[in-house]
């Protein structure tokens, strides 16, 4: 089957170049870095120990920066090699890299033999972090010829990934048992990764939630306040086709008992023409925050970068998207995290672990439709006691042992690792 798999590999090598390149005239790709995954990198390489961290998309990239300080914090000489998928995590990335010292970006190198060996030949990393799902069988594999410890982090499967990989279960198993060291977010991660390699999973804390808080931009949340001055305000955040609408008729239900805003940060801003239609559907005003204004409007959609941690220190009430439709959830831990009640979806296969923390402490809610939203927003807007309750719960909830956890783990691994014969 591995055979198999490089074989195709190989033979779908144009097509998926016409892939990467076709990506780039929607905005999901760069024609300046669409070569970074052929392999070809545009940025040079520094001299010294180079570790390579991969992360996909936005959620990842976030936990793989609290790891990348907790590295340079512990050896400030280190180089660092983060690669992701999108364009939007590459974009919120962009400043917060700057500040650390070392810390080179690139667009992720994809799964052909031929390519990951142009990018291992010339980046050389001494070790390798990927996080959460990110298992490619050929990136794996030449990492393993080349005797290069690699790590899964926050590892975790959904039900849909576990369902599928049983029906390959050798072949799975083969590229699994190739990382020196697989970390589960959760039990239940562990569990399902166990079945296919039993002896290098381990259970660790979701990275997560060492996280620090998302940053904050005061001369826009100084704005926000003025322009939402008294009114009640709802953020709905990393939002995707299907969402928006629930949220603006739980907005126009509200609307009737409170004087509301409601702020919407959509997943992916190449959506905003699209989500600016609804607005006339609904009969609803709006601005952009590109463009604020002082007088208020129903909706202030958002449409620039870096916006999430200023939204949920505005808001009252904070719903997490990728839940309402079958994505699979995103960072509910977030909005918590600054002592804000979160509202979430069905669908969270992504984040189980965290969102039963959430419904344990009673300070996430789970919500099927716009109903649901109306319900919940309804009894926090009319009980400012019920949001300092929040406060104080979420305030219990601080963990960061991940960090603590992953060190012991990867020290004892890489000591047996350099013990044992050469591959």
């Amino acid at each position: 089957m591995g055979s198999l798999y490089k074989i195709l590999s190989y033979l779908l090598s144009p097509f998926l170049q016409i892939y990467f390149y076709s990506r780039c005239l929607y905005g999901k790709d760069n024609w300046k870095d669409v070569q970074n995954h052929f392999g070809r990198p545009n940025k040079a390489r520094p001299s010294g120990e180079l570790i390579w961290i991969h992360a996909v998309s936005i959620g990842e990239s976030t936990a793989a920066l609290t790891y990348i300080k907790h590295l340079k914090k512990q050896n400030p000489r280190i180089n660092i090699l983060l690669t992701t998928t999108t364009v939007t995590s590459a974009k919120i990335l962009e400043s917060k890299l700057k500040d650390i010292n070392g810390c080179i970006h690139q667009f992720s190198v994809a799964d052909n033999p031929r390519w990951i060996r142009k990018f291992l030949d010339y980046w050389n990393p001494e070790k390798a972090f990927f996080l959460e799902s990110e298992i490619w069988p050929n990136t794996v594999d030449q990492l393993y010829k080349r005797n290069i410890p690699l790590f899964l982090l926050n590892a975790r499967l959904s039900p849909r990934s576990f369902k599928r990989w049983t029906y390959l279960k050798k072949f799975f198993s083969s590229v699994l048992e190739k990382f020196t060291r697989i970390l589960a977010q959760s039990e239940l991660d562990e569990k399902r990764f166990k079945f296919f390699s039993d002896q290098n999973v381990f259970k660790a804390d979701n990275l997560k939630y060492a996280n620090s808080a998302l940053p904050c931009n005061d001369e826009l949340l100084s704005k926000l306040k003025e322009i939402c001055k008294n009114k009640k305000i709802l953020a709905a955040a990393s939002t995707h086709g299907g969402e928006e609408a629930e949220i603006l008729k739980a907005h126009r239900e509200l609307k009737k008992e409170f004087d509301l805003v409601t702020v919407i940060i959509p997943r992916h801003l190449n959506r905003i023409a699209e989500i600016k239609k609804l607005f006339d559907k609904y009969h609803l005003t709006y601005q952009l925050r590109s463009q604020l204004s002082s007088v208020a409007a129903d909706i202030i959609l958002i449409d620039t970068f870096g916006e999430v941690g200023t939204c949920f220190r505005l808001t009252d009430v904070a719903f997490v998207g990728g839940s309402l439709v079958p994505i699979g959830g995103h960072n509910i831990y977030e909005p918590v995290a600054l002592g804000k009640p979160v509202l979430f979806g069905p669908h969270m296969e992504n984040a189980l672990e965290v969102r039963n923390l959430v419904l344990e402490n009673k300070v996430g809610f789970e919500v099927k439709s716009h109903k649901d939203i109306v319900v919940y927003c309804r009894q926090f807007f009319s009980a400012p006691d019920l949001l300092e309750n929040i406060k104080e719960k979420t305030a219990k909830l601080t963990r960061n042992e991940a960090l603590q956890q992953i060190d012991e783990i990867v020290n004892f691994s890489l000591q047996k690792f350099c013990n044992r014969d050469k591959r």
